[in-house]
């Protein structure tokens, strides 16, 4: 996997698709047709558009399921106050913010998943 960085504030959905497609992230950003924040449903749409498997819905961090898939985008409530995604994969956190992070997640709780399956 290789860490792509998001271009703007608001593009980090759309990094964390170009990771797992090894697309650029300036294809994605036309793709989606946007450079702008995104929805859990926008990032399963480009997914299928891509042809990659996944999941059919975000899973909440809860009882039933305390640790996300092996590889997942999660869903991040930062501890800035703002929603952000990042890329679970291999047991590290490919994070378009803040880099790659080998170890506890600590920018935020992560309280939902989107399984990607190989």
């Amino acid at each position: 996997m290789k860490l792509v960085m998001q271009p703007t504030s608001e593009t980090c959905g759309q990094a964390c698709i170009a990771m797992i497609t090894s697309k650029d992230i300036e294809e994605v950003i036309k793709d989606m047709k946007t450079n702008r924040s995104t929805s859990i449903g926008q990032l399963i749409e480009i997914l299928a558009f891509y042809g990659v498997k996944h999941a059919e819905k975000n899973t909440r961090i809860s009882k039933k399921n305390p640790v996300p898939y092996e590889y997942s985008i999660l869903t991040v409530h930062t501890n800035a106050g703002y929603t952000h995604w990042t890329l679970l994969y291999d047991n590290k956190y490919y994070d378009p913010e803040f880099g790659l992070i080998d170890g506890e997640y600590t920018y935020g709780k992560i309280t939902s998943f989107l399984g990607i399956y190989q």
